[in-house]
């Protein structure tokens, strides 16, 4: 062989390797599920996560042609759920339901929260949020927000509040609700946001923020009075109900937003997949009625999205946490 055929052929060999190695990189990004995928929910089953994961299991599954299942991690505002998934393979397989409370709210609500959220976690997808609705029970004879406050001014301490903890966004929507207010009312938190409707119900407490997703039926049927919803525009479920800041508190939002995270070091290739994933599962028609019945609202997006509202939001709700006092060792 001449010496320039020689050093072509080791040529060719150089460029085929690095061109091997891309084809199965590549195979490999392709074949990327290839087993069932774990979505972690940090709540209680029947809640509004438990639901909205279990809707976005199936749709995804179903897209993608592989099992997605849920398993519930539920505690401590979130924390065991999220340190479950940080201990877990970074490899796709196991991301976590995340929202306000577990990438905002904990870090001003913990003295010592057990992970860093922007070092340990990799946003998949922002999903949407669910507004709060102010409810109250019926006896308690007010029609408006204007009447609460007024009723709250007139006898200062008598009324309570519930939540299904602290540092839940029913608590703080409640705090934050009183700061602008100028009202104080008796908070006590409850071990779940199921338990603290059963106690508006039974007439243990007077007034609750709480997902419309759940307090919804309680409504319909006339077992609670709703006044207003949280957030910056009214909600299409309750259409006549006013926002907060057409009440009176101007500036007032507080909502519920979530999405989905895996832990850090997930190859970018995966995560892109699985943002293109729960996207087009968020977008399905059929299921995005379906979340729309439950007052969902979708903001799919870039995976760069869910981090950067939480971001903007953490100031906002350490503001809330440093008035109300709400503090966990």
């Amino acid at each position: 062989m001449s010496t320039f055929k020689t050093a072509f052929a080791r040529l060719v060999r150089r460029l085929a390797l690095p061109a091997a190695a891309l084809m199965l990189a590549g195979a490999a990004h392709a074949a990327f599920p290839d087993r069932p995928i774990t979505i972690i929910v940090p709540f209680n089953a029947g809640t509004t996560p438990d639901i909205l994961s279990r809707m976005l299991a199936e749709q995804v599954g179903r897209d993608i042609g592989q099992s997605v299942v849920v398993m519930n991690r539920v505690g401590a505002s979130g924390i065991i759920g999220t340190q479950a998934l940080i201990n877990s393979p970074a490899d796709g397989y196991t991301i976590a339901y995340a929202n306000v409370a577990t990438l905002a709210i904990n870090q001003a609500l913990y003295k010592k929260l057990p992970y860093d959220a922007d070092k340990q976690l990799a946003p998949v997808a922002l999903a949407g949020y669910v507004q709060n609705v102010l409810v109250v029970r019926p006896e308690l004879g007010v029609k408006s927000v204007q009447e609460l406050i007024a009723l709250a001014k007139k006898k200062p301490g008598s009324l309570s509040v519930g939540s299904g903890g602290n540092g839940t966004t029913g608590h703080l929507s409640a705090e934050m609700f009183k700061s602008m207010s100028g009202t104080f009312m008796t908070h006590i938190p409850y071990k779940g946001g199921l338990e603290a409707d059963l106690a508006l119900i039974r007439g243990e407490i007077d007034v609750l923020f709480e997902n419309i997703t759940t307090i919804a039926p309680y409504i319909q049927s006339g077992k609670v009075i709703p006044l207003g919803v949280t957030g910056t525009k009214r909600d299409p479920t309750l259409p006549n109900m006013p926002t907060m800041a057409e009440s009176g508190l101007k500036g007032y939002n507080a909502v519920a937003w979530t999405g989905y995270v895996a832990p850090a070091g997930v190859d970018p290739h995966t995560l892109d997949f699985l943002n293109k994933a729960f996207n087009n599962a968020l977008n399905n028609p059929q299921l995005k009625a379906r979340l729309a019945g439950m007052a969902f609202e979708v903001t799919a997006g870039p995976r760069s999205a869910l981090f950067d509202l939480a971001h903007k939001e953490r100031p906002m709700w350490a503001d809330v946490v440093k008035r109300s006092g709400a503090a966990v060792d």
